[in-house]
């Protein structure tokens, strides 16, 4: 008889369940299998509810980041062993094709995401008490003994996303750079900015409670609801505009503004998941400033997990702060509704 185990599924029409579904195994001497201990609920979980990620079928495990214990490897897994706690990136390359050996792993010709649908390799998610873990040398790291899971859980996606969108732009410590929009990745962008040493940051977005945070990890907090951002930018940047944007909200009126923002010859990094198919780009005037503008498309996690998980464990970036509310996993609709309803700024679940 098949073991099962408790996870949440997409429960279709905008909701989630908690239910009994088939404990996973492994398949593959490459895999390992996770006890899962602290799961995450993520900006994109709420895409796949909404239907913004097509393949997703009713009773499908969700979630993509998690910390766990390794309960089970295959006898190709040597980078990690039965009992080591792990973090896991939400992320899964093959390690082989032209792109994983270039390490552009984000683009990787057979891509799979964890609790994504059929679109995405169709692995099962890790709301959930066990997960497995393909290619699990690759997509697990070991978490520290003295480190928290609270703070690790971000490096699998959210942390090491905002760290990604900064990097591929590469602000200098003496530069200005703008974070639009203070969800948990703009949190992470200007938590990374600041652990890289960028002194004059600026974080815009029209919810205080949000740009309280921000400003509490040293950005300069500017309200939509209360002023011109563009133009507070300009009076702080001696009327050029910031050097670098990085832009986190995913919506046109936002990437606008980054253009508002930046100076001539400045850079704009692209983080938010834009769904939109057709945007008006105002072309003569982008090139005429020679703005260099960069879509992050899905985060390089492994690309860049070395440099992230550094700045976690030395404690320069602490993003464990930004988790409001921690519950069992069959709190997690409770949970989901907290985060959709902004009531919420990091929800993580306990199975």
């Amino acid at each position: 008889m098949t073991e099962a185990m408790r996870a949440v599924v997409f429960a279709g029409d905008g909701k989630v369940a908690v239910q009994e579904v088939a404990r996973p195994g492994l398949e593959g001497e490459g895999d390992a299998l996770v006890r899962v201990t602290l799961a995450g609920i993520c900006g994109s979980d709420l895409h796949l509810l909404h239907g913004r990620i097509p393949g997703m079928e009713v009773g499908s495990t969700i979630g993509h980041e998690f910390v766990g214990e390794v309960v089970e490897a295959g006898e190709g897994v040597t980078a990690v062993g039965v009992g080591d706690t792990v973090v896991g990136s939400f992320t899964v390359p093959c390690g082989k094709c032209w792109y994983c050996a270039a390490r552009l792993f984000n683009h990787c010709e057979e891509q799979q995401v964890f609790g994504y649908g059929s679109f995405f390799g169709d692995l099962g998610g890790a709301q959930a008490e066990f997960v497995r873990v393909p290619h699990a040398d690759l997509v697990l790291r070991k978490v520290g003994d003295k480190q928290s899971e609270q703070r690790m859980l971000f490096a699998g996606d959210v942390f090491t996303t905002g760290f990604y969108g900064v990097d591929q732009v590469s602000p200098g410590k003496d530069e200005s750079l703008v974070v639009i929009g203070c969800g948990p990745v703009g949190l992470m962008a200007i938590a990374a900015a600041a652990a890289l040493g960028v002194e004059q940051l600026f974080a815009v977005d029209s919810v205080e409670d949000r740009l309280a945070l921000a400003a509490g990890m040293g950005a300069r907090a500017i309200s939509t609801r209360a002023t011109n951002a563009a133009t507070q930018i300009q009076d702080a940047t001696g009327g050029r505009g910031a050097d670098v944007v990085v832009e986190c909200v995913g919506a046109v009126a936002a990437l606008e503004s980054a253009l508002e923002m930046v100076r001539p010859g400045g850079r704009i990094s692209v983080v938010g998941v834009h769904s939109d198919f057709v945007w008006e780009m105002p072309l003569n005037l982008t090139f005429v400033r020679g703005i260099e503008l960069k879509f992050a498309g899905i985060a390089n996690i492994l690309g860049c997990w070395d440099r992230a998980v550094a700045l976690l464990e030395s404690g320069a970036a602490r993003p464990e702060q930004l988790i409001t509310h921690e519950l069992p996993l069959d709190d997690a609709a409770e949970g989901y509704r907290l985060f959709a309803e902004h009531e919420a700024l990091k929800v993580v679940l306990r199975p």
